[in-house]
């Protein structure tokens, strides 16, 4: 019961919709030992679940730059407090069942570079984060909702009565059931369809039918709002952390690559003819850095900043001898 007031605490603490909710929960927390011991152990279910990393919750002691200065919008599932994440043996689970929580989960997902994480969801669905991405999640019996804010993301979709409904900035996809890969770029929205079928509607198709997408198809929305569909080509599966390329020029290798690691690759030369073929851990950046090096006889320093530097070699000139 404790460990339900604390999550309550916690979800009116993000909304910061009461003005006065501060002075409330010093009083709640300081009227008890036991109310301050569960409240810290809801905070750190938090974050060792990765799930508010990124927050001044998961890395702050301090309740008052929590309401002051937070670094995400919260779900309005949350100012009700719907949900609530704890930790298990098991692993990453969702708190459900309560009257307390209304029938309505709601749950922010987000990964550090170089983090692949899965989490399973109430209604027997699973999400998997790529690097670098935050997804904002809400489960009820009517409705199957998760905001894509960016990254990339694998939806494993459970059938039920309500359909799933993935939303980017531009893009909506709704599926009943299925694998479904949503991706948000700086131009422009990937969606691809690994199992089942999936509706795709960019700002174009508001008002006219879908893009339906089958097993192995694939749909781009650009930024401009046009869409268009298209046969996937086989490409390694991301989720088991490794990156495959074949004839993939270096720059679009690097750049993939990069996006796992906080140490990154830098091409010094112009090298858009170099093409790579082989697989690699991702998150590998200095593997992936010797190796290149290696394959193409490329020169490789680390900067102060730890940064890797790929180059051409510089041939040595002709020596000058003496009376040459």
């Amino acid at each position: 019961m404790l460990r339900r007031e604390a999550a309550s605490w916690l979800a009116r603490l993000q909304s910061d919709r009461d003005p006065d909710i501060e002075s409330k929960f010093q009083r709640w927390r300081d009227a008890d030992p036991r109310h301050a011991a569960a409240f810290d152990r809801v905070k750190q279910s938090y974050g060792q679940a990765g799930l508010l990393r990124h927050s001044p919750l998961a890395r702050s002691s301090q309740l008052r730059p929590i309401i002051r200065k937070q670094e995400w919008t919260p779900l309005h599932a949350l100012a009700a407090a719907a949900a609530i994440v704890i930790l298990v043996p098991a692993g990453v689970m969702l708190f459900r069942g309560s009257p307390l929580f209304g029938g309505t989960e709601a749950v922010m997902l987000m990964t550090n570079v170089g983090e692949i994480k899965q989490v399973d969801l109430a209604d027997g669905s699973k999400v998997t984060l790529d690097t670098a991405t935050k997804v904002e999640v809400e489960i009820s019996r009517s409705r199957r909702s998760a905001r894509l804010k960016h990254g990339r993301a694998r939806f494993e979709i459970a059938q039920t009565s309500a359909p799933f409904v993935v939303e980017t900035a531009s893009t909506t996809v709704t599926a009943r059931q299925g694998v479904i890969d949503v991706e948000q770029g700086a131009q422009q929205d990937r969606v691809q369809v690994l199992a089942g079928a999936a509706d795709v509607r960019g700002p174009a198709q508001r008002e006219t039918s879908p893009l339906t997408l089958g097993v192995g198809e694939r749909a781009t929305v650009r930024s401009d709002g046009s869409g268009e569909k298209s046969v996937a080509a086989p490409a390694p599966d991301w989720t088991r952390g490794m990156l495959q390329f074949d004839g993939t020029p270096l720059a679009e290798a690097v750049a993939l690559a990069n996006r796992y690691s906080e140490r990154q690759i830098i091409l010094a030369d112009d090298l858009d003819r170099l093409r790579v073929t082989g697989a690699f851990r991702a998150g590998d950046t200095a593997g992936l850095a010797k190796g290149l090096a290696a394959a193409f006889s490329l020169s490789l320093q680390q900067r102060a900043d730890g940064n890797l530097v790929l180059s051409r070699k510089v041939s040595p000139g002709p020596q000058n001898k003496k009376g040459g």
